[in-house]
């Protein structure tokens, strides 16, 4: 009968006389088999053996610190809306109001003619557009992040192919923004680029848009995707970008999130 056909015998040494008491922490162990049967096992020291570079890494990868666990979730939605608003203090200060027709008006001294031309321009198909698929108020969101490129990054604008181009991305980076297109809202974007008479994507210069307009904000970074219960809406970093039903629905996400961590807080 082989040692591992008897149910009593436990091959923790099996018939070595030189094996190391279990209590040495030996790290290597041998398996025999024979006809893929266990016959016998004996442990000893890993050091200078091939199989020490295995243990010298896994060595280190217990020495790593354990992850930090996932904030909970009211400060995910918070550090959430800091990342579309534009900072923790633009997300103190959110509130519903409609936006107006205040401040934004082209500016009266550019470099040259074709940049004015190029914002003159860019500022009527915009308007077209808010016009005949959104409202007034999209319009003056449009027009606020045209300005807004041209005071942060001038080259953004003047560097679009055409005017057309630069509207289509703005409409990109606003729609996506404040969630006007499906699957949130009911407009398709095939609908705004036919407006334009574009035969690329609004995506095409869309993303040198929302670039421009995040600058130098550091990168979203939600490892566990984006917080549950909020819009999927794009990042800007831009206040004065989103509508009053954008932002009311964010001041809700707000008061709800810091109404949690105060709860929070008396609990612990």
């Amino acid at each position: 009968m082989f040692p591992y056909d008897d149910p009593h015998w436990f091959p923790a040494h099996g018939d070595r006389d030189d094996v190391h008491e279990a209590d040495e922490l030996d790290r290597l162990t041998h398996l025999v088999l024979v006809d893929g049967r266990l016959v016998t096992t004996w442990s000893e020291p890993v050091t200078g053996t091939r199989w020490q570079r295995y243990a010298d890494r896994f060595d280190r990868e217990l020495a790593r610190p354990v992850g930090s666990p996932p904030p909970p979730p009211y400060q995910q939605v918070l550090d959430w809306l800091a990342d579309v608003c534009g900072g923790a203090a633009a997300v103190r200060a959110l509130t519903a109001d409609p936006l107006d027709d205040d401040g934004i008006d082209l500016p009266t001294e550019t470099p040259d003619e074709p940049s004015r031309s190029r914002l003159e321009a860019t500022a009527e198909l915009l308007d077209a557009v808010a016009a005949r698929w959104f409202d007034a108020e999209v319009s003056f969101a449009f027009r606020r992040a045209l300005l807004s490129l041209w005071f942060a990054e001038p080259e953004t604008v003047r560097g679009a192919r055409t005017a057309a181009h630069l509207a289509g991305g703005i409409c990109w980076a606003v729609g996506k923004a404040n969630g006007l297109y499906r699957p949130q809202g009911d407009l398709t974007m095939a609908r705004v680029q036919e407006s334009l008479a574009l035969s690329s994507p609004l995506s095409g210069y869309g993303t040198a848009v929302q670039r421009a307009l995040r600058g130098f904000m550091p990168p979203t970074s939600f490892p566990l995707g984006r917080p549950g219960g909020v819009p999927d809406l794009m990042a800007l970093g831009h206040v004065q970008v989103l509508t009053s039903s954008t932002r009311a629905r964010l001041v809700r996400l707000r008061d709800r999130a810091v109404a949690a961590e105060a709860a929070a807080t008396d609990a612990a």
